[in-house]
């Protein structure tokens, strides 16, 4: 048999970065906070076709062999049955490493693992091949695996199948050796860089490479074997023969040491990573939790209402076929090994499975594979008692401010350095407010207890001191999910925050529960490595000459205070037929403009050269040398583009309900409600939502609480509807309810207004609920930023006529109604909100607290002249937002005002100072705009019909 051999390029440094990045995504996602499953029962299957008898497991076998051929039996039944599997593989079924590393070639070729005994043919095996019309064989390993005998023994069957042995000198050889059979670029869950897979070929460490397989088989990766502290010459060969480019480390130090991860480094692959854990089972379940999340879609469908548990050694080691893609429907099962006993971190996994699949009531089905010699009763009642039970809370550790600057304050922030001085904590101070913070987000409600926390939170593996533990408040309600942790001591880079392993219980009232250890660490915001940059423009033989360019400096940080560009840092070279000129700067400290005059008038093709390390930026860093050439003058500037931002909710409407409104006594505890960040009331759009509280005519205090939440989306109103219930019901009886409802928990959260102890006991008094609104505060505001572009360079922008074009198409479609006129609508949405930003309309912001140039201001220098035209905007009704595809069409401004094309003209719009040349123009002649236009015609915005285009390249505010 001939091994080919596959070349690949290099990949990208994206493609690098991009890896890298979803291994982090992956991390975090591992912990991502789950609940326990409703329900859940072990899967087993009707062998006889009587109902008298009981249920069996369909993978029991005798032995292994016997074990083996059922899996393989359900694999083929799902290709159709007699007839239908092309290809099998065999392999010893003593040995069982080769059917380890063939996980991934089966995959590629879609094929069953069957074992045999060395020396002969198992009779199972030779039916297997003949019944169902196995045409080719690949038999795995040498002769010393698998004798010579059996190789016969199977040509010699009545189908005649071919036989292909891939073997190597030794079991890391074979595993090369299969893995070059997989023609195709392989990539690891959320790369696109050819991968591997890199186990341990001990035969005690089977367990891992058993963890594994199944994602190996469905993503048709390689399986290469290892020492667990020397890389072998045949695997390290095969990286290098193949250009793999990242290989995906199964097991901890333990497994497979450091110096095998930097011997992979040392021959040239991209990107190692490793999933972690101190025991095959904790390996299976990082497995799993991905597979269910970061990898779902290089998966394809993975199954969340199955899983199944495997011994690692010898019934799982055939597995992966069945658990890949047979078992259910083509969905991929996730393998949890198991040992004699049910493993701590396989209990806790099932104990975290969600209890709602969509809108059913998830239970959990758990699939032996082998018998009761394999999978114990006992291990599987362990099982299933975890999976129908509450598990550990999970904790996810965040900033408690926004310090990736995503306008959030979420788990996603990344905890900084604070050296902040700190307030000793000790007997005669308990408790204390200041100092360094994060924030705990739990999986579920807690009440945190000082104490407690002192129990779980370590700062390099030493216990923490705290000073404070509050559950948070945001947006006026308490969430009790989030704890704010104060500390007694500083913070500083890569300090390790854990949760630690402990018997300490958390919770509210009787829900008490362990917590899952996790950890994160401290990281100091990424150096400010960006040079400033320099934009130079030079106009030539415009209709008044121009003797300087202008210059403009940006960086992504701030500009260096006390920088200037001096004279000596700047030099013309003169362009054709220009005479030489010195260059003169005029630029004071820190500004982001400047003008550097030579003197005369400029010609096309005169060179602006500026020394490097002109301007520096407040981190020190400084400008690279550059130039500019002067360019003609252009006739005409019309608008080439208009690009709008994907929206951005900088501020979310709420709603209070007290609980006199839902029948409870005048001066009782409230139910504050936000919108999320994330739903379709979030921004803008929340203000137009209203809270609707109702009882039912119906009602019965008699029958048990029924509270019955809808959300109408169309109407934007959620209606909630006390059908039955005591007039003892409280006010956490109705916020349990609103958090139960999928459509509303997507939209809003929920939570008291304060964390005192009995808000949740709060009566509502039922009898007196009868058709109770709350309107929406009012407070949304969704931003974006509009982008108008022209061909030319342009001097002077008249912002009340260019977005009175931009916005006209969005005043059409949402004018109100029939009585309302075009310009009223125009006005509406050019209206500047008042200071408590009360209305509805637009105002133009720098950022979510000042103002910038107005709507109605007339005309605003543009300095230096420029292309692009930026608007960031703040609206509270997000019905009049511009959106993509809107017409932008206006005429050229030919001394007559601004008009506009289209049904119907604002001719009669006079409330705007019309400029006598349109909003744009490029070097007028005078202050009135007359003139002798001795060179071009460049003092007039020309017609121009675009439409409004939404584009990543343009940032929100």
């Amino acid at each position: 048999m001939t091994i080919r051999t596959k070349r690949r390029g290099r990949r990208s440094l994206a493609a690098i970065l991009a890896a890298m990045l979803m291994a982090s995504v992956l991390a975090v996602v591992a912990g991502s906070p789950a609940q326990a499953a409703n329900t859940s029962f072990e899967v087993k299957t009707d062998h006889d076709n009587n109902a008298a008898t009981d249920m069996v497991r369909e993978f029991a076998g005798q032995d292994r062999y016997d074990t083996a051929l059922r899996l393989a039996k359900n694999f083929a039944q799902s290709k159709g049955g007699l007839g239908a599997v092309p290809n099998a593989f065999v392999s010893s079924g003593e040995t069982l490493i080769d059917s380890i590393s063939v996980a991934g070639l089966a995959g590629y070729v879609d094929a069953p693992i069957l074992l045999t005994p060395s020396g002969s043919l198992h009779g199972g095996v030779a039916d297997f091949i003949e019944d169902y019309g196995v045409s080719t064989v690949y038999v795995l390993g040498g002769s010393a695996a698998v004798a010579d005998s059996v190789v016969t023994a199977i040509e010699g069957l009545d189908g005649k199948p071919k036989v292909m042995r891939v073997a190597g000198d030794d079991r890391y050889a074979t595993a090369t050796a299969t893995a070059s059979m997989i023609d195709a670029n392989s990539s690891w869950c959320g790369t696109d860089a050819v991968s591997a897979v890199l186990i341990n070929g001990s035969s005690d460490m089977l367990s891992y490479g058993v963890a594994v397989q199944t994602i190996a088989y469905r993503l048709q990766l390689p399986v290469l074997m290892t020492a667990a502290d020397e890389l072998p010459d045949a695997t390290a060969e095969y990286i290098t023969e193949n250009d793999v480019e990242h290989v995906e480390i199964i097991g901890g130090t333990g497994a497979v040491s450091a110096d095998v991860e930097a011997a992979l480094t040392t021959l040239g692959v991209d990107t190692v990573a490793r999933v972690t854990g101190d025991s095959a089972s904790a390996v299976s379940v990082e497995l799993a939790k991905m597979a269910n999340n970061g990898c779902n879609d290089d998966l394809g469908l993975v199954s969340r209402e199955h899983v199944a548990l495997v011994r690692g050694n010898p019934d799982g080691v055939v597995a992966a076929p069945v658990l890949s893609s047979s078992l259910e429907s083509g969905l991929l099962v996730p393998p949890l090994v198991v040992g004699d006993s049910l493993p701590a971190s396989v209990r806790d996994y099932l104990a975290a499975t969600p209890k709602t699949i969509g809108a059913n009531k998830l239970n959990l089905g758990i699939v032996a594979i082998g018998g009761m010699a394999a999978v114990s009763q006992a291990t599987m009642d362990a099982a299933l008692t975890a999976a129908a039970s509450s598990g550990a809370l999970t904790v996810q550790i965040g900033a408690n401010s926004d310090t990736n600057l995503d306008k959030t304050i979420n788990q996603d922030d990344p905890v900084r350095p604070d050296t902040t001085t700190t307030i000793a904590v000790d007997a005669t101070t308990p408790s204390s407010s200041t100092g360094p913070k994060f924030t705990l987000y739990f999986s579920d409600d807690v009440a945190p207890d000082l104490a407690q926390m002192q129990d779980i939170i370590e700062i390099n593996g030493v216990p923490a001191v705290i000073g404070n533990a509050a559950s948070s408040i945001e947006g006026g309600a308490c969430d009790k999910r989030r704890v704010d942790i104060t500390l007694g001591q500083p913070l500083n880079a890569g300090d390790v925050i854990s949760i630690v392993a402990s018997s300490a219980t958390f919770g509210t009232g009787t829900d008490k529960r362990t917590v899952a250890p996790t950890s994160t660490t401290v990281t100091a915001a990424a150096p400010d490595r960006s040079r400033p940059t320099i934009s130079i423009v030079g106009i030539a033989e415009a209709s008044t000459q121009r003797t300087s360019f202008n210059l403009s400096f940006s960086d992504n940080v701030a500009l260096a205070g006390t920088a200037v560009l001096a004279d000596n840092e700047v030099r013309l070279v003169p362009g054709p037929g220009g005479a030489a000129a010195e260059a003169d700067s005029d630029h004071a400290a820190g500004e982001a403009t400047a003008t550097v005059s030579i003197g005369r008038s400029l010609v096309p093709g005169d060179r602006l050269v500026i020394s490097p390390g002109a301007v520096a930026d407040t981190s020190g860093n400084v400008s690279a040398g550059t130039s500019g050439s002067a360019i003609k003058a252009q006739a005409s500037p019309r608008i080439s583009s208009v690009l709008m931002s994907n929206l951005k909710h900088s501020a979310h409407a709420s709603w209070t309900v007290p609980a006199a409104l839902v029948g409870g006594a005048a001066g009782d505890h409230v139910i504050a409600i936000g919108a999320k960040p994330g739903g379709d009331a979030a921004g803008a759009a929340g203000n137009g939502w209203t809270m609707v509280f109702d009882r039912a005519s119906t009602y019965s205090p008699a029958k048990p609480l029924d509270i019955d939440v809808r959300v109408d989306t169309k109407g934007q109103r959620v209606t909630v509807r006390f059908n039955n219930g005591p007039t003892t019901a409280t006010l956490g009886d109705l916020l349990a309810a609103l958090k139960a409802n999928a459509a509303f928990d997507e939209r809003f959260s929920a939570g008291f207004s304060n964390c005192e102890d009995g808000v949740a006991t709060t009566p509502l008094g039922l009898l007196s609920v009868r058709n109770q609104s709350v309107a929406a505060s009012g407070t949304g505001r969704t931003q974006f930023a509009i982008e108008v572009n022209f061909n030319a360079f342009v001097d002077v922008v008249s912002n009340a006529e260019l977005l009175t074009d931009v916005l006209t198409a969005a005043a059409v479609r949402t004018r109100p109604n029939a009585s309302e006129t075009l310009a009223a609508g125009i006005t509406r949405i050019r209206t500047e909100p008042t200071t408590d930003q009360a209305d509805n309309g637009l105002r133009i912001v720098d950022d979510l607290s000042a103002d910038s140039p107005s709507l109605s201001e007339t005309v605003v220098a543009a300095t230096p002249p420029t292309r692009k035209v930026r608007y960031e905007m703040e609206t509270a009704l997000v019905k009049n937002l511009p959106m993509a595809r809107d017409l932008v069409e206006t005429e050229a401004g030919t001394g007559g005002g601004l008009a506009v094309v289209g049904p119907p003209a604002i001719a009669a719009f006079d409330a705007v100072a019309a400029v006598a040349t349109g909003y744009a123009a490029d070097a007028p002649t005078g202050a009135d705009n007359t003139g002798a236009q001795d060179k071009v015609d460049e003092n007039f915005n020309g017609a121009s019909q675009v439409r409004i285009a939404v584009s990543s390249s343009v940032k929100t505010p």
